[in-house]
């Protein structure tokens, strides 16, 4: 293992980190037998050939090699016999592993396990490194692919999220709670719901004649929660707008009044 010393390094810890890296960068195929089998799986597995056999033999011992020199965790090291703790905040942790930099650990995971750069990195990209772990499985699942089948792949995925964006908008949207502290104004002739007085609010709807107007934009708003609701809503804001005309009325029975000057 060899990497340039030349740089400059803002702690011990970043040094070892550097350390660690290069090697795992070292080691990154016998730490892709770890990824790829399991030690009985290795055991129940025929091999056949005098090359194959021996990688059956030596494969998993390899890993646990690889593995015990990646966690070795060093020295305890100490300042007039108290113990320097180390920064473990830096970087990009998955599945317990700790990496220089997402980046890093997609590069880690390509060479450990021959995988396709470009689509790993364009997935994660679309995806977002939370979700890296999808990332590898597509990327697992199409390791020897041609520019044409990545093309396809990335084009599929990007379809997909944009879809889910787009039914995580709409739901959202259903499920919209009030963003005003409105609350429900009751009237002898209906009860009007802070929903529609927040959507009056919005729009600028300040008396009956503008409602008029705009009703086709209302029953739109709120067709997602049926024809009858929405009439409801519709008519207890009819109610409350021409209500609203009222000074006095405003004063002394509109609790939300004070909504419409901001």
């Amino acid at each position: 293992m060899s990497f340039s010393s030349s740089g400059v390094f803002e702690s011990i810890w970043s040094y070892r980190d550097k350390v660690k890296h290069s090697l795992m960068n070292k080691y990154a195929k016998h730490l892709g037998i770890g990824l790829q089998w399991t030690k009985e799986e290795l055991e129940e597995a025929e091999f056949h050939g005098a090359v194959l056999e021996g990688f059956g033999k030596s494969a998993w011992q390899m890993y646990e090699i690889a593995k015990a020199r990646i966690d070795y965790i060093g020295w305890e090291l100490c300042v007039d016999g108290s113990p320097l703790e180390g920064d473990e905040t830096y970087g990009f942790e998955f599945n317990g592993v700790r990496y220089l930099s997402v980046q890093a650990c997609i590069d880690h995971h390509v060479k450990a396990l021959s995988l396709d750069k470009l689509l790993l990195e364009t997935i994660v990209e679309l995806v977002g490194s939370d979700r890296l772990a999808y990332g590898l499985r597509i990327a697992e699942l199409n390791r020897d692919i041609s520019n044409k089948e990545r093309n396809a792949i990335i084009d599929e995925i990007q379809k997909q999220e944009q879809d889910r964006v787009d039914i995580l908008e709409e739901s959202q949207l259903e499920n919209n709670d009030v963003v005003l502290p409105l609350v429900s104004i009751v009237m002898p002739e209906a009860t009007v719901q802070p929903e529609a007085i927040e959507w009056a609010i919005e729009h600028q709807c300040a008396d009956l004649e503008t409602l008029m107007h705009m009703e086709d934009a209302f029953f739109d708003a709120f067709e997602h929660l049926g024809g009858p609701t929405a009439f409801a809503l519709f008519d207890g804001l009819q109610w409350y707008l021409t209500a609203r005309q009222d000074p006095k009325w405003r004063e002394e029975k509109d609790l939300n009044d004070e909504f419409w000057y901001e």
